[in-house]
């Protein structure tokens, strides 16, 4: 689960950390004001695409566990297939934002490519059955 109530401590054992520590819990607590009160922080949109990238594939994660039903012309276990390719699609994404490969020898290049692709045609999908994602 992503916590992003969790303010950010390091160490306390240098100076110049004690005061980092004091901006960034101030930051910490103006972006949980943000989200409880505009629904989303400043911060989430410096980097939008990380920030939805790591967020979407968990909230479809626990659409898929906790829902109580499916579009009508899909039966349960297609619906949950639709949702698995989708979340597949985001954590594609992901990958290519962080760059997150093996090094086994690999062109970093055709990893990239085949996740590009793969987020494009999972990302159809979410489109195609966005106004079906509720609960």
């Amino acid at each position: 689960m992503i916590d992003y109530f969790k303010p950010c401590y390091m160490g306390w054992h240098r100076p110049y950390t004690f005061f980092y520590n004091i901006r960034e819990t101030f930051y910490w607590l103006r972006s949980c004001h943000q989200r409880a009160f505009k629904g989303w922080a400043d911060c989430d949109c410096w980097d939008m695409d990380y920030y939805l990238s790591k967020i979407i594939p968990a909230m479809l994660r626990d659409l898929k566990d906790n829902r109580f039903g499916q579009p009508e012309e899909l039966t349960e276990e297609e619906w949950d297939k639709k949702i698995d390719e989708m979340i597949e699609g985001f954590e594609a994404a992901r990958r290519v934002i962080d760059l997150d490969y093996p090094d086994n020898g690999e062109d970093l290049g055709k990893m990239v490519n085949a996740d590009q692709k793969l987020f494009k045609a999972k990302g159809k999908l979410f489109i195609k059955w966005f106004f079906d994602l509720w609960d």
